[in-house]
Parts: C-alpha cells; sequence; structure tokens
C-alpha cells in the first residue's frame, strides 16, 4: 500500500483517478465484476468495478457511477486476509498512507471500518506497525465476472462526445498497455460463503 500511496503523491496535481491508473505498470493484471454489493459498485456490465494486482497489493476502482473517483488499496496479511485503505480522487495535495486508512475509518466502531459490513473477521494490521485495520478478503461471485475482453471492447466503441469522462476513464486502463487476465485466488471466499 505505502508504495501505491507513494505513487498517487508524486504524480502532478491536481491529480485524476484515470492518471494514476494510467501511471501504473504494464501489462495490468486484473480481474472485473458487475456485482453491485460493494462500497464501490460496479456500474452494470459495461462500467465493471476492476481489481488490479500487484504482488500482494489488490487496487479496485470503478470504471463509472458512485465509485469512480476512489481507489481501494487491499493488501494481503496473513491468512486470507488484507488491510484495507480508500484513497479519494482528485487529490489536490499531499496524500499519505494515514489518509487512505482514515478514510475507511469508523467512529466509533465495531466494525471499525467501513469494510468490516461485508469483509468480516476485522482487527489491527499487523501491516504498518498496527495502523489501519485487517480483514477477511473476497473475491466476486463466478456469475458476475466481467471478461476482459469486455473491457477492450469498451474502450475501442466509446464516443467521447456522449460519454467523455467514461472514454477517458477506459482509455487510462486499456490505451498504456496489454490487460492480462487475472483471477482471485481460490482460498479467498465469495460473499456469499
Amino acid at each position: 500500500m505505502a508504495q501505491a500511496v507513494a505513487l498517487m503523491d508524486s504524480l502532478p496535481r491536481p491529480t485524476t483517478v484515470e492518471c494514476f491508473i494510467e501511471s501504473l505498470d504494464r501489462p495490468l493484471l486484473v480481474e472485473a465484476t458487475n456485482s453491485i454489493v460493494s462500497a464501490q459498485p460496479a456500474a452494470g456490465r459495461r462500467n465493471p468495478r476492476v481489481f488490479s494486482f500487484h504482488g500482494p497489493l489488490i487496487l479496485s476502482f470503478a470504471v463509472d457511477g458512485d465509485g469512480r473517483d476512489l481507489v481501494e488499496l487491499s493488501e494481503a496479511t496473513v491468512s486470507n486476509h488484507t488491510t484495507k485503505g480508500e484513497v479519494a480522487f482528485p487529490l489536490e495535495g499531499p496524500v499519505t498512507l494515514q489518509d487512505a486508512f482514515d478514510r475507511v475509518a469508523l467512529d466509533p466502531g465495531p466494525p471499525d471500518t467501513s469494510c468490516g459490513f461485508c469483509h468480516r473477521e476485522e482487527t489491527v494490521s499487523s501491516l504498518y506497525d498496527g495502523a489501519g485495520f485487517s480483514s477477511l478478503a473476497l473475491r466476486p461471485l463466478p456469475e458476475t465476472l466481467v471478461p476482459i475482453q469486455r473491457l477492450r471492447d469498451e474502450h475501442a466503441g466509446c464516443d467521447p462526445d456522449a460519454e467523455p469522462e467514461r472514454c477517458r476513464y477506459l482509455d487510462a486502463l486499456v490505451a498504456p498497455g496489454p490487460l492480462e487476465h487475472h483471477p482471485f485466488p481460490e482460498a479467498y471466499p465469495t460473499l456469499g460463503d
């Protein structure tokens, strides 16, 4: 998480979510879902929620809809748990890892974060000297998965005159380099388990 936040902080201001996505190394390893059961829901199959895998870090962002200006960060800890945070865009000033933790924190808890409503077993994280919270990692239900080719097709067919913001987002996701499918670990439960 710290490296992703440092990348966000290094980009020119104001920084949009599209600028951050465009800056990610390629090939971009992704899984997409049309699930609306999330604090960052998809807005249908045309506008999925996209998960991007970077070693122990999973980023997620929504192509359109309520969550389009948010990036969720989840870093693997132990036993199918991840430490979670979120950053809201556009960024006007500096951003820190503590900002990402504070964005999901609830006061008073429990659960101690907004993530805890869906992600069970929330505890103080073992990462980052106990800053933030860790909870059970979840993978999307198989029936909600959106093929990666759908993202490429939506990018190719996007009309910038009709949907300029959506097209800029798809362009930031697809144009800088290849997308490759990367499934969630099978050991991660689904919300229905």
